[in-house]
């Protein structure tokens, strides 16, 4: 049989899928994107004209109501003869209408990258607080203990400053002559340069290499978030992303499904276009190829795309199931991506794309190397050295006021 010379085709315009404009006919022509290449190579191997039509529900397509929406709606009830638009193939469609796949796509979260935290509070980020907790109970027991099992009688004043200046490389303010001293000590001196050459090493990293507070980076902690009303999550309105949830075997991608919302993604350009600013506390599904375009990849942008998959599946193009020619179609499509085109138009947009990330938005400013230390990445410890100074001026004034005070009431 003939391939038809002539088309109705339903699209759903995306940025860098589908990009296109109309006059003031509203006629509807491409202005780039992937698919609408992938549209006008099998327009000319197939030698066929084409009209384009965007459903009035801008939706991919959905069972509601005893009736399809969207672009599978067209199809189904033969007012488009295909549709295609990073459309996925799933079970209910395709009771519907019949598909002929042509790629691969995966589904995951995105979110926005954690905040940088605060160089002002270096000093407590290289050990965490059982750490903490631990060292500072350690200093003070230990000098008791070592003050009654050592041979050598030193005051506990002078063993406290002895060992805790140790940590600071300081020698002890006394000698050791006995073998269990020498035991007692050494072993005391063991950990306080491990201590303090830990604690060393891990601030100049959290120093001269940023660090983000913990964010949501998998699918099971955005889960307990999201049960706890912490967390948020959306996806475009009538995709194929809440059928996937919730026919997941994972229990946290059916729980998310139960909190999820559906939003409206096309912009004003008339264009799906993922969200940019979205809130701290949102997540935002959809296609992984489509992120990397919208948002660019670490370390030059500020949101964080999941490296776990929420599902995998095929996309295609509807076709209705009267339709003529699938086998002349299919056919096509088999050249296009078998020769590597298909993949060089993609190729091509992902170039366009990182060219053109929009700054404001995509680019954060990431060192080429190891960067000098300022006096901001040390504002922290010299604000606690110079409260400490200010702290002991006081505390000395205060007793010296005292102590003179108490001298004078003696004399009297």
């Amino acid at each position: 049989m003939v391939f038809p010379t002539f088309l109705r085709i339903a699209i759903m315009p995306m940025h860098h899928s589908m990009e296109i404009t109309t006059d003031e006919k509203n006629n509807i022509s491409f202005t780039g994107g992937v698919e609408a290449k992938l549209i006008k190579i099998l327009s000319s191997k197939l030698r066929f004209d084409y009209q384009l039509f965007i459903p009035d529900d801008k939706e991919w397509g959905k069972f509601v109501n005893d009736q399809w929406t969207g672009m599978v709606g067209m199809v189904h009830r033969n007012e488009a003869d295909i549709a295609l638009g990073d459309l996925t193939i799933s079970e209910p469609r395709s009771k519907a209408v019949d598909f002929v796949p042509y790629a691969v796509e995966t589904s995951t979260f995105v979110t926005k990258l954690p905040k940088v935290m605060l160089k002002s509070a270096s000093f407590v980020m290289p050990f965490q607080w059982p750490v903490w907790l631990t060292s500072i109970f350690v200093l003070i027991f230990m000098p008791i203990l070592f003050k009654y099992m050592m041979v050598k009688k030193i005051s506990q004043k002078r063993m406290y400053m002895s060992m805790i200046g140790s940590i600071f490389n300081q020698p002890f303010s006394f000698n050791i002559e006995s073998g269990l001293d020498r035991f007692l000590m050494g072993g005391w001196m063991t950990y306080a340069v491990l201590l303090s050459t830990s604690y060393t090493a891990l601030l100049l990293s959290s120093l001269t290499v940023p660090l983000n507070e913990n964010g949501i980076r998998t699918i099971k902690d955005l889960a307990t978030a999201v049960s706890r009303g912490n967390y948020k999550c959306m996806t475009n309105k009538g995709s194929a992303n809440i059928d996937m949830l919730n026919e997941s075997v994972s229990e946290d991608l059916r729980l998310i499904k139960e909190y999820i919302i559906e939003t409206d993604w096309f912009s004003t350009e008339n264009a799906v276009i993922a969200p940019t600013d979205f809130e701290d506390n949102v997540a935002v599904l959809g296609p992984k190829w489509f992120f990397l375009l919208e948002y660019g990849e670490s370390p030059y942008s500020n949101k964080y795309i999941f490296k776990e998959a929420v599902g995998t599946g095929n996309i295609g193009i509807a076709i209705n199931k009267r339709f003529c020619c699938k086998s002349d179609l299919s056919v096509a499509l088999s050249w296009i991506i078998n020769t590597g085109i298909f993949r060089k138009f993609f190729d091509e947009e992902v170039y366009k794309a990182r060219m053109n990330f929009d700054k404001k938005h995509y680019y954060i400013e990431v060192p080429s190397g190891p960067k000098p230390l300022s006096i901001s990445d040390l504002l922290g410890p010299f604000i606690l050295f110079g409260g400490g100074c200010m702290l002991s001026i006081l505390i000395f004034s205060f007793g010296e006021i005292v102590f003179n005070f108490l001298q004078r009431v003696s004399k009297v």
